[in-house]
């Protein structure tokens, strides 16, 4: 699944990735933002579902960096918006 994402954290630091690979418990993504293992963030995926807002996950945490490439787990996401995370998992399977 290719499309955007962008991390806000509570300092004001934020940024933009490529999303990779999506789960409903996590998703992987390619940012040339400098990430840091632990670091908790708030995302907002633009998914490819037909919705005009992004999927809002509000709390998630990278679990791993390996060059520009980066885990996030979803820690806290609404479950609308997990509805909405596996329904897009599902049209891409088909």
């Amino acid at each position: 699944m290719s499309c955007r994402l962008f991390f806000f954290g509570d300092d004001d630091f934020e940024g933009e990735a490529q999303l990779l690979d999506l789960s409903s418990t996590g998703c992987m993504a390619r940012s040339m933002e400098p990430l840091q293992v632990g670091r908790k963030l708030k995302l907002s995926l633009f998914l490819p579902d037909g919705h005009a807002w992004p999927v809002r996950v509000e709390e998630a945490v990278v679990r791993w960096v390996r060059d520009c490439n980066c885990g996030f787990e979803f820690l806290s996401i609404r479950p609308p918006q997990l509805l909405r995370v596996q329904q897009a998992i599902m049209k891409k399977r088909r």
